[in-house]
């Protein structure tokens, strides 16, 4: 890469374009800045797009709530697109009965065994949840944190079920923005100042289409670039910089092996004549007896008023790349492919954002926010050059 005295003249690769790509792009794009984004899908938007469904608008990957404490991010997404307000709340099947989730304080004396459970909170409740997230796994920060009784009954199957292994082998590091025990008994799964759920007609797609409307954003959809075809691209792109937001055990060819990934694949239907056919947007289904983990129904946040509604039912262990599993070996996998492709494109030129090139468990908002920040770090090195 050459020293560019002004960014507007250079131009940036994007491999990806999902949440995290489009707001890259658009945020260059502010800065005068041309990107190219390379789309393996025939559309963008990736998982948060929304589509419709007999008229009905629906998350054909399941649900996405905006929430965040970002206030820059919370900004720029309603810039982009109306949100209207909504709060999340999501219902669980256990002990034989609907529940709230989080556990609620309230739900408790509803359950068989109330006063066992009531004992097991009370020798915890001083517990330092976030303190122990840093040094316990995922099945021993929950059993810290509200004893046995409720985590056998809501978590330990929900969670093996999603992701496929034992609660022991999981990281505890983003257990307490998932689990937790409300002393307060409000209902909402999100504490988030800013909280909403896009307006328009069109869900997520209009924001990831807001992102993209400006002149200096070109989109090429239906491509699938490996590190082996990426040359001809940046070439012809005649690229100053490169992003990568895609999975980079796929994008390298598995060259240094394969990174281990949870899929989901969620199957929609339409139910007519009826306004809503569930309590919450999200109904949780941890026992095993279930061959489903959740149903989705995203006319609760939509506010949609037609007739009919979709019901998403979500299934785990497909062959898709939805969550990455957080141990340290594919921690320090992820970071060698890092490093690889850093040797091979150049450090100076090459950047990575978002939960797919760096492996992580992340909302909406944290997409964007990396997305932000890098668009920072590749603003700077054209400044400079190498």
């Amino acid at each position: 890469m050459s020293s560019i005295a002004n960014p507007s003249s250079a131009r940036v690769l994007i491999v990806g374009a999902g949440l995290t790509g489009c707001t890259l792009a658009h945020r260059l794009a502010q800065e005068g800045v041309e990107s190219v984004l390379l789309e393996r899908d025939a559309v963008p938007g990736g998982l948060i797009r929304s589509e419709h469904l007999n008229g009905v608008l629906y998350e054909p990957h399941g649900s996405h709530i905006f929430h965040t404490e970002d206030e820059e991010v919370w900004e720029l997404a309603n810039a982009m697109t109306p949100f209207r307000d909504y709060r999340h709340r999501v219902d669980i099947l256990a002990d034989g009965q609907i529940l709230n989730w989080p556990i609620l304080l309230s739900d408790i004396e509803r359950q068989s065994r109330s006063g066992e459970i009531l004992r097991q909170l009370a020798e915890r409740k001083d517990v330092d949840a976030a303190a122990r997230a840093q040094a316990a796994n995922f099945e021993d920060w929950c059993l810290e944190l509200m004893g046995p009784i409720l985590y056998e009954r809501f978590i330990k199957p929900y969670t093996e079920k999603q992701w496929g292994r034992p609660a022991r082998e999981l990281s505890a590091a983003w257990a307490p923005r998932r689990v937790s025990v409300r002393w307060d008994n409000d209902p909402y799964l999100f504490p988030d100042p800013y909280q909403g759920w896009p307006a328009g007609p069109n869900g997520y797609t209009d924001l990831i289409d807001g992102l993209l409307a400006n002149g200096r954003t070109t989109l090429l959809a239906g491509v699938d670039v490996t590190l082996d075809t990426l040359a001809a691209h940046a070439q012809e792109a005649e690229a100053d910089a490169i992003v990568l937001t895609c999975p980079l055990d796929v994008f390298s060819g598995f060259a240094l092996g394969e990174l281990e990934w949870r899929g989901i694949l969620v199957r929609n239907v339409h139910v007519p004549h009826v306004e809503h056919a569930q309590g919450a947007m999200v109904v949780n289904y941890p026992g095993a007896e279930f061959p489903f983990i959740r149903i989705h129904e995203t006319k609760h946040a939509s506010g949609q008023q037609c007739e009919g509604t979709v019901l998403g039912f979500e299934f785990t262990g497909a062959p898709t790349r939805y969550y990455p599993i957080e141990t340290e070996a594919n921690r320090r996998l992820n970071d060698a492919y890092q490093d690889h492709l850093r040797a091979e494109l150049g450090a100076e030129r090459t950047f990575f954002a978002g939960r797919l090139a760096n492996y992580l468990y992340i909302d909406m908002d944290d997409c964007m926010r990396q997305a932000l920040d890098a668009s920072e770090e590749i603003l700077a090195s054209l400044r400079v050059g190498a």
